[in-house]
This record gives C-alpha cells, structure tokens and sequence, in this order.
C-alpha cells in the first residue's frame, strides 16, 4: 500500500510542479490582455504565439522616429546597442534594460511621413516598460500616437503587409 501512496504522492508532485510552472504565464497573459487609462494617444497590442508587441503609428518619417526613439531609451536608462537597416523601408533598434532584458524596437516606414514603431521587452513583451516607452516617445516627437494608420497611408514600396494577428488597443495615460 505504501508503494502505490509514494507512486501517487510523486504524481501529486509533478502536477503540483507543472501548475507552479503554469501559474506566471496565465498571468501574465491575464495582464496583457488588461487595459490602461485615459490620456495622450493609444497603442495597439499584438500577441501571436504568446509574444506580446506594443506598436503605433506616429506622423513623421522613420529618421524621425529613430533619433526620437533613441532618447526615449537614454531617458528610460536602457542601454543603447545598436541599430540596423534591415531594408529602405524597415529599421530595427536595440536596447538592455538594467536587469538584462532586451529592448527590441522595430521601425516599419508605411509612407515618407508615417512611421510605425513596435516595441518589445524581453522574450515575451513587457506591457508597463512598452507602454512607457511609447508613451515617452510621444512627447520627444511632440504628438500623440495612434493605433491605426492614417487611412491616406499607403505602404511605401517594400513595406512588411499589416500584421494578421489580434490585436487591442490600449490607450496611453
């Protein structure tokens, strides 16, 4: 008798185990999926596969958004790695946050004056870091941003097409 309660105290064990493995990421998707208050612009939320991007579109031009974006790091103390032109039309940008995380900031060109930024914390999206982020990006470039492309946007030449993903808004305080 003492054999099978040991047997069935070790599966006990590893379902307690697998819970406990468990329990971070519901969270953390019950915490992405929550909204944020009223206030200067709003930014759409992505997830696919479980990776949280937070991006929006601003109404200046992808050199605008870069320079910008840099000095929202420097300001958030995230260390500045480095960028790279992966085409005409696309950018991307890296940071480390103080405790290692990695800073991912994608810059798609959708026309000579819109640009979208995507910000991801981490492997799998910091929600309070990406929204400050954005949030401090509005006032360096002076203007609120928004979670839709200005319907006059037309993808510039080579632009990546519009993410097929769900997506929520999520307004900026």
């Amino acid at each position: 008798m003492s054999g099978k309660i040991r047997q069935g105290g070790r599966w006990a064990l590893i379902a307690l185990g697998c819970a406990v493995v468990a329990m971070p990421l519901s969270g953390c998707v019950a915490l992405l999926g929550a909204g944020a208050g009223a206030g200067g612009g709003a930014v759409a939320y992505v997830e696919n596969g479980g990776i949280a991007n937070y991006y929006a579109y601003y109404p200046v031009s992808l050199q605008q958004a870069s320079a910008a974006s840099q000095a929202t790091l420097q300001q958030m103390g995230i260390a500045y790695n480095g960028n790279i032109r992966k085409t005409p039309n696309e950018e991307l940008m890296e940071g480390t946050t103080r405790d290692g995380k990695t800073v991912k900031i994608t810059f798609t060109s959708m026309s000579t004056q819109v640009t979208k930024v995507n910000v991801r914390v981490g492997t799998f999206g910091d929600k309070a870091l990406s929204l400050q982020f954005q949030k401090l990006l509005s006032q360096h470039l002076g203007m609120a941003a928004s979670a839709v492309a200005p319907v006059s946007t037309v993808p510039s030449e080579g632009a990546a097409p519009p993410a097929q993903a769900q997506q929520q808004t999520i307004p900026l305080q």
